[in-house]
């Protein structure tokens, strides 16, 4: 299996099914700014510019969607008030990481807090200390 990310493209290796090679896939608008991939190669992460943050299932080529929470949530989950630039509606994406056992996914941008998700339910679980660029 191989999977690489060119701009807003996904691609994803096609085997044996008869029509071997890569099929491209597109579901970002907006520039892709981060992907990573799950230890066991089962699912792909992707995100975007606009906070889009994409799974996708490696074999089948499905993806679903990351929604981000209210700000009530994101409070509630440990959200402190952006310093400096960065603003509390600032959802662009930079990083990704998949943990080791693919339950979990971190995701940190320009808000300068580090989010937490649940693979299975692509849900939003906490906020981590806002961290700075001194």
């Amino acid at each position: 299996k191989f999977c690489c990310l060119l701009v807003c493209h996904f691609r994803v290796k096609v085997s044996g099914t008869g029509d071997e090679g890569f099929r491209v896939l597109v579901k970002h608008r907006h520039s892709v700014t981060a992907v990573a991939l799950s230890e066991d190669d089962s699912k792909g992460f992707s995100a975007s510019k606009d906070g889009t943050i994409m799974q996708w299932d490696v074999n089948s080529g499905q993806c679903e969607r990351y929604k981000w929470p209210s700000d009530t949530v994101l409070k509630s989950h440990g959200l402190k008030d952006p310093q400096g630039s960065a603003t509390r509606q600032s959802k662009q994406v930079l990083a990704l990481a998949a943990s080791s056992d693919g339950r979990y996914l971190a995701t940190g941008g320009l808000d300068r807090h580090i989010h937490i998700w649940d693979t299975r339910t692509r849900e939003h679980l906490q906020v981590l200390p806002l961290h700075s660029f001194k």
